[in-house]
């Protein structure tokens, strides 16, 4: 393999390699073949041994080209020409190949997942980049891959009760999924938890057949957990889209099965998927958004206005709002296991619209992050109707309005010398989210929050992070909740308020660690007397391959 010496030239050879579209070794092609079936089932579960601190690069930013060899010094005025003519042989000669991470940042622009409206992970940051070549190798074929693992534990370390008490509460029933029932729960973390997941991400590049920016994606995700209600265990398919730019990237669109919450609003704290903890918005889901790991058939339309402005539209079959259990995360699961089903079979459940318009600019020298957003959730599905539900238990309304509003903004920039290290700093972000009081539980909320990107010179993909919640709950859903409380032992909260301070310690190429507390002061809808607070221990790894 001939070496490139620098990512631009790396790319074009990608190109000129691919129309042979084989291998003239036998061996090696079987080799390859069998390290792409071994890469397609790797799980969590990798423990990585001599650790070492991160690059000092910005994640968001490409890895500095390869240092260009200084030209020969001329000895004197009648040697100049000569050392003229051996520049490029001595060059050639002592040029120096891109090294495992480089190759694969190289690979990002092209065969990197493509959509999201926060930064997907490079192939840079992973365990494995380009080690052995293997990534060149699958894009040689015009694809990519990636997966992303997390596991997830938190733990009440509170002197509360760990369970509803088993005497004077109603039996538990499938409805329930053991929470607000006899010897259940009563919010996630009140017995430890320990929840584990995967996704994993395959792309095609479609430019190769004269469709420039067109990608073709799959991906398929796994849930492993302790507490059902929080999220159910499940093997499923993810996605499958087409992702196409036109007019010089003005207008974007993506059209397929994917999931909506990497597409909108922007709700993880930094803009990074491998810091888990903090923001505890529900309006979304209420409304039938679908998580990262939940694909949906879906189709997003964006305007790039401008270079900063942007508009943009979703079209998703919704999640089902109404189902037996009322979550429609575990509804969605159980009604739909394998992820296949285009439609639900939840009756009412139809299609959810989302509209957001933007503001969003890059840290530079000198020029601060921002990203401002705002939305409106509109789902024509039906939903139980908690303003009617006591004087008809049946009571369902069609069609309900959300609303969202987020601001991020880089108010102190820790090192402007150059766009590599731009980014870091502090920043502060808010956010509100409304649903409206007849059809969803939690109303409103609003979210304050303070983060530090890279605090220390030697740890520049760390990140710092404490945030405050408020849940506002639905009227309508406390006056159904208390008229049956003489029955039940259960009140409704009127709101409840959560802080959860973190840090995210990058321990390689991607390999994550996050650990923080966090405290809620009444940490579920339904209280029964004695439940008290809790304040949780929460630990996360998150490792890319």
């Amino acid at each position: 393999m001939k070496y490139c010496e620098t990512i631009k030239g790396y790319r074009r050879s990608l190109a000129e390699r691919r129309p042979a579209n084989k291998f003239s070794n036998g061996r090696t092609d079987h080799r390859f073949r069998r390290q792409v079936l071994v890469s397609f089932g790797i799980v969590l579960g990798v423990l990585v041994a001599g650790v070492h601190p991160a690059a000092a690069t910005d994640p968001s930013e490409p890895l500095p080209h390869i240092e260009k060899l200084a030209r020969p010094s001329l000895k004197d005025k009648k040697d100049a020409q000569k050392d003229k003519k051996d520049v490029h042989s001595e060059s050639i000669s002592n040029r120096q190949p891109m090294d495992s991470a480089a190759r694969a940042q190289a690979l990002d622009k092209v065969y990197g997942y493509k959509g999201w409206n926060i930064i997907f992970p490079s192939f840079a940051d992973s365990l494995t980049q380009d080690d052995g070549y293997w990534r060149t190798r699958l894009a040689s074929y015009g694809f990519g891959f990636q997966t992303q693992n997390s596991a997830i534990f938190q733990g009440n370390i509170l002197n509360t009760p760990r369970n509803v008490p088993s005497a004077g509460f109603l039996p538990c029933q499938p409805a329930n999924i053991r929470y607000n029932c006899a010897g259940g729960r009563s919010y996630a973390g009140q017995q430890p938890l320990a929840y584990i997941s995967g996704l994993g991400f395959l792309t095609y590049d479609m430019s190769q057949w004269g469709i420039p920016d067109g990608q073709i994606a799959a991906a398929g995700s796994y849930q492993i957990s302790t507490d059902q209600q929080f999220s159910p265990t499940t093997f499923r398919f993810q996605g499958l889209s087409w992702y196409q730019t036109l007019a010089d990237k003005k207008f974007e669109f993506q059209v397929g099965y994917f999931p909506s919450m990497p597409e909108f609003a922007g709700t993880f704290v930094g803009g990074l998927v491998t810091s888990p903890f903090g923001p505890s918005a529900s309006v979304p889901i209420v409304l039938g958004q679908s998580p990262n790991s939940m694909g949906t058939p879906n189709f997003r339309a964006t305007w790039n206005i401008t270079d900063e402005l942007y508009a943009q539209t979703g079209i998703q079959r919704s999640l089902p709002v109404n189902g037996p259990t009322g979550n429609p995360i575990y509804d969605e699961v159980k009604s739909n296991p394998s992820g296949f089903g285009f439609t639900s079979s939840v009756p009412g459940t139809r299609i959810l619209y989302t509209n957001e318009l933007g503001y969003k600019t890059q840290a530079a020298p000198g020029n601060p992050f921002t990203w401002l957003r705002t939305g409106l959730m509109y789902n024509s599905s039906t939903f139980k109707d908690y303003s009617r539900l006591l004087v008809d238990p049946t009571a369902t309304k069609d069609g309900a309005l959300g609303f969202y509003a987020l601001g991020d903004y880089q108010i102190w920039q820790q090192d402007p010398s150059s766009p590599n290290t731009a980014y870091r700093g502090i920043y502060l972000g808010g956010t509100f989210m409304y649903g409206p009081p007849e059809t969803t539980a939690f109303t409103q909320y609003y979210e304050a929050r303070a983060y530090w990107f890279a605090p220390f010179d030697s740890r520049p993909r760390d990140m710092l992070s404490i945030i405050y919640s408020h849940n506002k709950v639905s009227k309508n859903v406390q006056r159904v909740i208390n008229n049956f409380s003489e029955f039940t032992n259960f009140s409704a909260i009127d709101s409840s308020n959560s802080i959860t301070a973190s840090y995210m310690f990058n321990i390689r190429p991607g390999l994550y660690a996050t650990f923080g507390a966090g405290y809620t002061d009444k940490p579920s809808l339904q209280y029964f007397k004695g439940e008290g607070s809790s304040l949780s221990l929460l630990f996360s790894i998150y490792a890319m391959l």
